[in-house]
């Protein structure tokens, strides 16, 4: 028997519906080929799992008639086989033959049992790739289920980091002592505005809304400015809509009557600004 032969063998022995001798067959072939050891417990879990989900059912009165008539057919067919000329004419020839090592081959007559063991082995099948198509299901539900978790984890990231941002501005402005100044637009953004609340240790907090976007390698620095010296603050880089915050230490010489300004400059801030003026707070 070939490899492939025993290859046709394995979902049917699974659904142990082999003949003694091909059953014996097979497991000798299967303790010397480990790819169709491999295949064979497949076909044999495939099998359990079919087992496992059906439910016994007896069958209908209409497939009991159709085997029964099936084998009276088949009885029929070989009763007539048997007294047909063609096969008397032969058992002459056999006779006259004598002690002739010659015999006539007939081709076995396929019974209801082998059609049977075929339809246990479409079923199997069937029943593999039904197991297939509903891991890929399964499997497809569960990655799109991940990607949503993941989705809604990062929405409430950013929604903890937004309250817990909410909640210090809060704490700032309604700290005793803290100062609140508004910074208006210039002629290069007059749309845009922003407010800045610092405490008595200088700790502040600048809020932006309505700024132009960056140009790509550019930010908008914070300066705190005393007479004609400019001292340099953090930079921040505005969302889509033209919104951003920063926090910041106030020096000390600029605790009382600073001027605060905005400019465009290079993303890593520079010590001297060189843009132009997009929020100030002085006149």
């Amino acid at each position: 028997m070939t490899h492939e032969e025993y290859k046709e063998l394995m979902s049917i022995g699974a659904l142990a519906a082999l003949e003694s001798a091909e059953a014996r067959s097979l497991a000798a072939h299967l303790e010397s080929c480990p790819e169709c050891r491999s295949e064979m417990g497949v076909w044999e879990n495939a099998a359990a799992l079919l087992a496992f989900d059906a439910s016994p059912l007896a069958p209908s009165s209409q497939v009991r008639e159709r085997i029964l008539s099936a084998v009276r057919a088949e009885k029929g067919q070989t009763i007539a086989k048997q007294t047909s000329p063609a096969v008397v004419d032969d058992r002459k020839q056999m006779q006259r033959l004598g002690n002739s090592t010659v015999v006539p081959f007939e081709r076995p007559p396929k019974t209801v049992w082998t059609t049977i063991r075929s339809y246990y082995a479409v079923a199997a099948s069937v029943g593999l790739v039904a197991l297939a198509i509903s891991l890929f299901v399964i499997w497809q539900q569960n990655r799109a289920a991940r990607a949503e978790l993941a989705r809604v984890t990062s929405e409430k990231s950013e929604a903890q980091q937004q309250l817990a941002h909410e909640r210090e501005v809060l704490a700032l402005i309604t700290s005793p002592g803290t100062r609140m100044t508004e910074l208006a637009g210039t002629n290069v953004a007059p749309d845009a505005h922003a407010m800045i609340a610092y405490d008595k240790t200088g700790r502040a907090m600048l809020m932006a809304k309505g700024l132009p976007a960056a140009p790509a390698g550019k930010a908008y620095q914070l300066w705190f400015i005393m007479g004609n010296k400019p001292m340099p603050g953090r930079v921040l880089t505005p969302d889509t809509q033209g919104n951003g915050s920063l926090q910041d230490q106030v020096p000390a010489e600029a605790m009382n009557g600073a001027v605060f300004a905005i400019t465009l400059e290079p993303a890593s801030g520079v010590q001297s600004p060189t843009g132009a003026i997009y929020l100030s707070s002085g006149a």
